[in-house]
């Protein structure tokens, strides 16, 4: 094999991981959604929590999705506190954080970072919100329910994220975040939009500097 076909098939390779992560992406979190979609069909709890369809919602719905995007801007600005500040172990957040998304989407383009963001805010909220948080504060009731339901789901959403303790902590104060805005807007969109916005801004934001995107 000559040095011109060895760079073809290494040019060839590197293009087609982005591609890869888009499709591997797509089916995990798209997993989550219909995950969710299921069981709550099963236990008779549907976790697309304000999210049909309608004329008659459909102000309603613009309003929930306008305000999950003014509710990125508070995440916006603790990422560039985190990344500029990076104090005591948010340090090895930050290294770990960088390392692992510049692996994973290295050669992406804007639109595959995109498509990414979208089907995990949409997959992670209908299963940790939709179904964990709205269904465990529906069985739970009372006054009490839905603030025990918002813990829960925010503590099992930062073990799901486990990278190391901090980054862990880290995620459990951004699912309650995402919980409480499910909780005052009362449509699934709002957490929807914020987490999809944050995570694409965020990874345009972490990989742009490196020129490791398209």
């Amino acid at each position: 094999m000559d040095e011109a076909q060895e760079f073809d098939e290494a040019k060839e390779s590197s293009e087609s991981q982005p591609a890869r992560i888009t499709l591997l992406a797509l089916a995990f979190e798209g997993g989550l959604g219909a995950l969710a979609l299921t069981i709550g069909w099963l236990v008779g709890h549907w976790p697309a929590i304000g999210m049909e369809f309608s004329s008659a919602a459909a102000l309603e719905q613009v309003a929930a999705i306008a305000w999950g995007l003014a509710a990125t801007v508070p995440l916006l600005v603790a990422l560039l506190i985190l990344d500029r500040f990076p104090i005591g172990p948010l340090q090895s957040v930050k290294d770990i954080a960088r390392d692992l998304i510049a692996r994973m989407f290295q050669g992406a383009s804007v639109l595959q970072l995109a498509v990414i963001s979208l089907a995990a805010g949409l997959g992670e909220e209908l299963l940790f919100r939709g179904l964990a948080q709205a269904g465990l504060a529906k069985l739970l009731g009372g006054e009490w329910g839905p603030w025990i339901a918002l813990v829960g789901a925010s503590v099992l959403f930062g073990v799901c994220h486990w990278l190391n303790t901090t980054y862990a902590i880290l995620a459990m104060l951004a699912g309650l975040y995402f919980g409480l805005l499910l909780m005052v807007s009362g449509s699934l969109w709002t957490p929807i939009v914020a987490h999809a916005a944050y995570d694409f801004i965020a990874l345009v934001y972490l990989l742009r500097p490196q020129n490791l995107i398209r």
